[in-house]
């Protein structure tokens, strides 16, 4: 977030410097080529769907994928204009919003499963690893792709339900590509992975222990559409154009699950093997100031905003109007 409040301060500090479009887009036309950041995960491939059926064209809109890694990298990209629109999990959404970092959510992409089946994620282990439980994570330590990330919540959700106090947990940050060495190399004791990545696990003969994201945060949104306020507001048609392109993305991708196995080579590394064995995700493109609150309440609880954080009533976009 150090990084995020920093630029948040150059941009404050940067008045009269070009932008795509005036904050209240008056007099301005609506920027219809957009770059937008996603992350190298099965449930970026609504996107790519989008792409590869002309949802965006049939919207009049040139969108070109970004590959992010992280949050903390997509927050600076949308407020300095470099990406327009990035694909986020709720909880580094929610907390930039809440250190009052001018961001709107644009659309739902996806949720929490509520059935272990249609789970992307697992926290995986070693055969040899000797935890065969959440409680045996007690005094471990556990590779997640980031501190204070969804990852991170749904662990701390799940271990105080096996009666583990997270803070006897070691969690560690390290990327998703690096997980399974470190597991095979003993640098960790278990990993929260994700598909592609997960595949990838299993198939290495990686023992599955939960699956925090169904039994802890099931039901909830998982990624979001996020744009800084000043494009949004500058360009209302075109992020109302983008989400309907989305939602219809994520819809054919419902129904047509190889369609997705078919775009994940254009930006995954899995081997055919692994797209094979994928679990596809399901994505819902609905979103409401209901499940924005859910996501304060836990996170303040658990203590990853602060409970006199400011409200985020105005973190969910919605066309004038609407």
């Amino acid at each position: 977030m150090a990084t995020i409040a920093a630029a948040a301060l150059v941009l404050a500090g940067c008045s009269g410097g070009e932008t795509s479009a005036s904050a209240d887009g008056a007099g301005a036309s609506e920027v219809t080529e957009l770059k937008v950041g996603v992350t190298p995960i099965a449930n970026a491939a609504n996107l790519y769907i989008a792409l590869e059926q002309g949802y965006f064209t049939e919207e009049g809109l040139e969108v070109t994928p970004t590959i992010i890694q992280t949050a903390s990298t997509a927050i600076p990209s949308l407020l300095n204009d470099e990406l327009q629109l990035a694909l986020m999990t709720s909880v580094p959404t929610v907390t930039a919003a809440s250190k009052g970092l001018p961001i709107s959510v644009v659309s739902g992409s996806d949720r929490y499963p509520t059935d272990g089946a249609a789970d992307t994620t697992a926290l995986v282990v070693a055969p040899e690893s000797g935890i065969s439980s959440l409680a045996d994570v007690a005094g471990k330590t556990v590779a997640l792709v980031g501190l204070k990330s969804a990852p991170d919540l749904a662990l701390r959700v799940v271990l105080e339900e096996a009666g583990v106090d997270p803070s006897d947990v070691e969690m560690v940050e390290i990327a998703y590509p690096d997980m399974v060495s470190a597991l095979k190399s003993n640098r960790v004791d278990a990993a929260f992975v994700v598909d592609p990545f997960l595949s990838a696990a299993k198939a290495a003969g990686l023992d599955v222990v939960s699956q925090p994201f169904t039994e802890g945060l099931g039901g909830m949104n998982a990624l979001l559409w996020v744009g800084s306020d000043a494009f949004v507001q500058a360009n209302p048609e075109t992020a109302g154009k983008f989400a309907s392109a989305i939602k219809k993305a994520g819809e054919y991708a419902n129904e047509n699950p190889e369609a997705v196995r078919e775009v994940l080579p254009e930006f995954t590394s899995l081997s055919p093997e692994a797209i094979a064995k994928s679990v596809i995700p399901s994505w819902d493109g609905e979103i409401s100031d209901a499940d924005i609150q859910a996501y304060v309440d836990l996170m303040k609880r658990e203590g990853f905003i602060a409970e006199d954080a400011p409200g985020v009533e105005d973190l969910l976009w919605a066309p004038s109007g609407n």
